[in-house]
């Protein structure tokens, strides 16, 4: 088709890729009217993306602008690599965010304090998907948002220095999901030891504790002709099926040998150092499981002195951060960060640092505790 057709038009492109192409070698050629016919075309495209990462007001306007000059800066010189083999239209989405991300890395370069709102509008579904990749089975308990808050916080920590480290070499975009996704795997990492076993577990031979942790912890079926296949080369010689049996039968004379589930509850512990007035900080208890039951009881009387240490501490700490806390532990179920900010009337990067202040006085206290 000739592209001086007065019905080339951006349906026409689509339905055809090899239009697309030779569109874009025409704009590449330095044919102006090429070149504004192929903005005429993509306008929408680039607006849509704008619109989604930078909102539809000035701000976006103004980024819109910024795709354009962005486009055609060194003569369309991003329009090289298309190829056709692919819909031009994805292509350009591509190209709007990268030079979308360019303009977000720099704006952390001359005011950080202002962009943290654009920086989430932008990455944060990215960064959700890769949190859900990396705890697929914690979709219902809240650990997924956690995990969320705690890679935002690595983020805004010591003035946003993980994103103003970038040096303009390579996509801003793959820079901080790189960033993100290192940090995703410390969080595995630092959350995987927590899980014990039960101190009567813990005392049994090394196979009855791999049994044990194959039935409650990974959820595998209690079955010890399947478990001789599970544990197959753990071992020096290999359990049969017998052993693996008289094992099961020793964890069942002490524990619940059962698949461990979730089963919250909704008893509060308060903070308040008064206990009187009913008012003040609270911490929802959860559990109910039989490991959960079993680790409870052996830890009890620790945590009863932990919560005393934290009620007489709190007094000491300034308002806002005691309010933070208030909210928080008193919820029954984990509150966003934005909930938060819209309860304290404060910007969401501020309870950013309160989380990450509270989290590093909850350590001090928990410190202090252990070495009494």
């Amino acid at each position: 088709m000739n592209p001086e057709h007065p019905l080339w038009d951006w349906s026409m492109l689509q339905a055809n890729p090899r239009p697309e192409l030779d569109l874009v070698k025409a704009v590449l050629a330095g044919d102006s009217a090429a070149a504004q016919r192929f903005l005429d075309a993509t306008a929408d495209t680039l607006w849509s993306v704008v619109v989604k990462l930078e909102g539809d007001g000035p701000e976006g306007e103004q980024a819109f602008l910024g795709v354009i000059e962005g486009l055609k800066a060194d003569g369309y010189a991003r329009l090289r690599p298309f190829d056709g083999q692919g819909r031009l239209s994805t292509y350009l989405a591509i190209v709007a965010r990268d030079i979308l991300a360019d303009r977000l890395a720099r704006s952390f370069v001359e005011a950080p304090g202002k962009s943290w709102s654009r920086f989430e509008r932008f990455f944060g579904t990215d960064i959700r998907r890769r949190v859900a990749q990396r705890f697929p089975r914690e979709a219902s308990t809240g650990q997924r948002d956690d995990a969320y808050q705690e890679v935002c916080l690595k983020f805004i920590e010591d003035n946003y220095r993980r994103i103003r480290a970038y040096d303009g070499l390579g996509s801003f975009t793959g820079f901080i999901l790189t960033i993100a996704e290192r940090i995703l795997i410390d969080l595995v990492r630092r959350d995987a030891p927590r899980r014990r076993l039960p101190a009567a577990v813990a005392r049994l031979p090394q196979l009855d504790q791999d049994i044990y942790t194959a039935i409650v912890w990974n959820m595998h079926a209690a079955d010890a002709d399947r478990l001789a296949m599970t544990l197959r080369g753990r071992f020096e010689r290999d359990p049969d099926a017998a052993e693996i049996g008289a094992a099961m039968a020793r964890l069942a004379e002490l524990v619940p040998l059962a698949p461990a589930t979730a089963s919250p509850r909704n008893q509060l512990v308060s903070l308040d150092s008064s206990g009187e007035d009913g008012e003040g900080l609270s911490v929802p208890d959860s559990g109910g499981t039989p490991e959960d039951q079993l680790l409870e009881s052996e830890e009890e009387q620790t945590r009863a002195s932990l919560l005393a240490a934290v009620k007489a501490a709190a007094a000491e700490l300034p308002p806002q951060d005691r309010l933070y806390l208030q909210i928080v532990f008193s919820a029954t179920d984990p509150m966003p960060a934005r909930e938060i900010a819209r309860a304290m009337q404060l910007p969401v990067e501020e309870v950013y640092r309160l989380k990450q202040r509270s989290q590093r006085w909850l350590s001090e206290i928990a410190t202090r505790f252990g070495k009494k």
